[in-house]
Order: C-alpha cells, then structure tokens, then sequence
C-alpha cells in the first residue's frame, strides 16, 4: 500500500518573511516545515500549494497583505522539508507579473522541485504532472479560478493566458462580500482619502480600532458557464489524457471564497464536473479555513483543507473559522486504487519568539504543559473534525489520522 499527502496552501505573509530574515541579511524558512517532517517522512509522495512567487530582490519582497514576493531561499526550506511537488496555479501566481510567474518556474527547475499548475510558455503546457508509486502511475492536475486581478491589474494575452492552468478568464471576479460591511459615518469620499495617507494595514489597524468592518467572508457566487466552458472543456481534456496515461488521478484546484464556510456556486460545478469528469479524488484550496469533505459518487472531495502556514496573526484574518487549522490528507493505493482516505489536522503557531511553524495536532498537544491551553486545543479540533465530516469526534479527540 502506498501513502499519498497533500498539505494546503504554503504561504509567506509580512509576519513570517520578517521573522525569517537573519542578521546577515539572508532569510532561512526551515522552522515553518521543521515540525511536519515526521509526516513528510511517513508518505511515499507530498503535495502542496506554493502560494506565492519567487520574482527575486529586484521585484521587491512581500510588503503587502494582499501581493506577494518570497525569497528564493524558501524554496529552499520546501526542498529540504521532503515535499515531492508543489502547485503553481493560484491567484498569487501574477503578483509580480508575467516575469515573476515565469521566474518562480524557473527557480524551481533549478532547485529540482516537481511543479504543476503554470509554465515559461504556452509550449511547455502539459496536461498533468505524472509521478510513479510501485506499480501505480499517478497523475496530478492543478488550476486556478483566477489570478488577482483586481490587486494587481495585470491582465495578460490569450497566448499568455496558457502559461496558467485556469478554471475561467484571470481578470474576471468569482466572489463577493458573504455579509454587510458597517461603515464609518464619515462621508465615503472623505474616509477614503483619510484612509489614503496610511498603509493598507495601518487602515485595517484603523477600522479595528473604531470597531469597522475591516475584512468579511466572501463566497465564490459568480458562475457564468458561458465563459468558464472553454476552461472547463479544456480541464476534461487534460483529464481524459491523463486517464489514458496514468492508473490515477488526483484534482487538486485552486478554488472558493474566502473564510466562507460553506462552498459556493463556483466551487460547487467545479467539483461536479471533476467528479463527471472521473477524477479519482479532488482535494482543493484557497478559502483559508477548513471546509467540509465528502464522497460523492465513491470521490473523496475535500472542498478546502485550508492553510498550511497563513500567519495566525495577520491583521486582516477572521478567526471564527480557525484559520490557524489546516489538513493534511492522506490517500492510500493499492492495486491501482484509492482504498482509503484520512485526513491530519494541523495547528499553525507563532509567537513573538519564534517563526510560524506547522504542528500535526498529536505532536503540539504533547508538547503542552498547561491543561487551559489543551482544552482549547482539543475544544478546536472536535469543531474541525465535525466541519469536515458533519459528526461529532467521539473517539479519542487528538490522534495523529482521522478517517473520512
């Protein structure tokens, strides 16, 4: 039997990148991954999603909440963690243009890490990535509903367009505001330009401050077929040449809201065409919180395993859904078959001391001296375990795999 897990999104926000960076002007991330290794380790093949790029010095480090840049030495960190492939496909894949993109593909290469998800050119496009377990051959398919657009206003070519594995057109927008925003009386013309003087976090500093909306849910409610059938037409067609290639395939879409609950519209027909389509499992990412997880036509379809290391304190976070909480989820072959599914829940820590890292839930509980803080822990899990499966955790709370 062999053991295949997939972490969610692997991220390097402002709070990480600055405690990442030594004294002599060079960043080491390998404290993020130290504390996951042993489940690295106990899998025969890892995948996550690289959300961010690697566009170099010149294209400026992340100083932004929203638009990402990472040193090349967090590849780095991600080689030496055993993590066999990461996905490229993610809407902070333009975050640093169309060279940015092409460079992170590149740096890649050169540090012999397996990617799918983007590509140099529209040449270089392939279907899937394919991996070999024994006698399975296993293919990995990745795509992205969009690219950020709206921060960072680059729009490419159609040509170009195929340098990116998407799910509809980049510059069109898939998700709104969930709730209604509170508002600061002053009137909008002049709030803004009050709010135009100060950093993007410093005016989230603000609005917490005199107890205004600063950041809501947003489901992914805007599906237009019409414009999504060529990309989805497109998906079909990478699967069915993947199926004739490889004994498996594993969907792993870049897709959602963000810190909604539930999934929404657009994720919803993304995860019915898959199954259609024949996927043998799909596994997505990017609300930012942990969704629920289902069979559906005998598929394992977890609709968002969440983070992997988003940055618990980030000032725009929205901690009723416990972002700090990630899965890792683990898919077992056998005779060219996935004969069983579990899921690992991961907790992300950061503290003033010491740099983010990630905890399998197991390990971080035995490690805690005070009953208060294990209470909440276990408290934490029974609330993800039954936001992935729709039960109530009667077992043993803390184990190192749940069953779906």
């Amino acid at each position: 039997m062999n053991k295949i897990t997939l972490f969610g999104d692997i991220m390097c926000e402002p709070l990480l990148l600055k405690s990442a960076r030594q004294k002599d002007g060079n960043y080491n991330f390998d404290g993020v991954f130290r504390n996951v290794r042993s489940m690295i380790e106990e899998a025969d093949y890892t995948i996550a999603n690289l959300e961010t790029p690697l566009a170099g010095e010149e294209a400026g480090y992340t100083d932004n909440l929203f638009s990402f840049n990472t040193p090349d030495s967090f590849a780095d960190a991600i080689k030496k963690s055993g993590i066999s492939l990461v996905t490229t496909a993610n809407n902070h894949c333009l975050d640093r243009g169309l060279e940015g993109l092409k460079r992170t593909v590149r740096v890649l290469e050169e540090k012999s890490i397996p990617y799918f998800g983007t590509n140099k050119c529209k040449e270089d496009r392939e279907e899937a990535a394919y991996f070999q377990l024994g006698d399975q051959k296993v293919a990995l398919i990745s795509c992205t509903y969009g690219t950020n657009y709206a921060v960072n206003h680059c729009r490419i070519s159609q040509d170009d367009e195929e340098c990116i594995h998407l799910l509809h057109p980049h510059y069109e927008p898939v998700y709104v505001r969930k709730t209604s925003v509170k508002k600061s009386s002053l009137p909008r013309k002049v709030w803004r330009k009050f709010l135009s003087f100060f950093s993007e976090e410093t005016s989230i500093r603000i609005r917490k401050t005199l107890h205004l909306t600063y950041n809501s849910p947003r489901e992914d409610d805007f599906l237009d077929e019409n414009t999504a059938r060529p990309y989805f037409d497109r998906l079909k067609n990478d699967i069915d040449k993947a199926r004739e290639k490889a004994d498996l395939v594993i969907f792993y879409p870049h897709v959602g809201g963000q810190f909604n609950i539930n999934p929404g519209p657009f994720t919803e027909y993304t995860f019915d065409r898959a199954v259609k389509d024949k996927c043998d499992a799909v596994i997505a990412s990017h609300p930012h919180i942990v969704q629920k997880a289902e069979y559906k036509e005998g598929i394992p379809c977890f609709y968002s395993i969440g983070n992997f290391s988003m940055s618990p304190n980030s000032v725009y976070l929205l901690h009723e859904h416990l972002p700090n909480y990630g899965l890792a989820v683990h898919l077992y072959t056998e005779n060219k078959k996935i004969v069983k599914t579990t899921f690992s829940i991961l907790k992300i820590v950061e503290n003033k001391d010491e740099m983010l890292t990630v905890y399998p839930v197991d390990q971080y509980c035995d490690m805690l001296t005070g009953t208060d803080e294990r209470e909440k822990t276990v408290s934490d899990v029974c609330r993800i375990y039954t936001t992935v499966t729709g039960k109530k955790l009667e077992s043993k709370a803390i184990c190192r795999e749940y069953t779906l």
